[in-house]
């Protein structure tokens, strides 16, 4: 099989799956929507009234947001690292493998906000964390054009030879 048409398939499972997280946060969003429509006024399933605590929860969940937008982009940089003896294909591979790890981790800022929304109604930290997990997956979104030019940067073609 050709080099170009492997590359084309594999990019293809990793934008899918880019397009099955965006799918998933547009999904939270309707499923807050829904709740907010159907239980107004939406105070949370939670119901704590101790707005110290409250407070020191959203700040947890912004700092775990922040971190894992952070870890996403030293993974990125780490997981990419060529090894000697490294083939073509196992580049292409450690290129999917990344890009999968790096698009299921923008998800985490929009879950960590659904958790604040759900258990103490917290709908404008949503919407902010929900927001920046579009921001990072469109970051992180695996582009072709980005993949061929790193696999030339590193074996110095995109024709390679697959031995089949």
């Amino acid at each position: 099989m050709d080099s170009r048409e492997i590359i084309k398939r594999t990019h293809r499972i990793s934008a899918l799956i880019g397009y099955a997280v965006f799918a998933a946060l547009l999904l939270y969003l309707v499923l807050a929507e829904l709740l907010k429509a159907k239980l107004a006024p939406f105070h949370g399933l939670y119901g704590l009234k101790d707005m110290q605590s409250i407070k020191n929860y959203r700040y947890l969940f912004y700092g775990l947001s922040a971190a894992s937008v952070i870890l996403a982009r030293l993974l990125q940089a780490l997981l990419l690292r060529k090894k000697p003896g490294d083939t073509p294909l196992e580049l292409l591979n450690k290129l999917h493998r990344t890009y999968l790890i790096l698009v299921i981790m923008s998800e985490f800022p929009a879950m960590f906000g659904l958790i604040l929304f759900l258990l103490w109604g917290l709908t404008r930290d949503f919407y902010i964390l929900l927001g920046i997990s579009v921001v990072v997956l469109f970051i992180f979104f695996p582009r072709r054009q980005a993949w061929e030019q790193w696999l030339v940067e590193k074996t110095g073609s995109i024709d390679w030879s697959t031995g089949n």
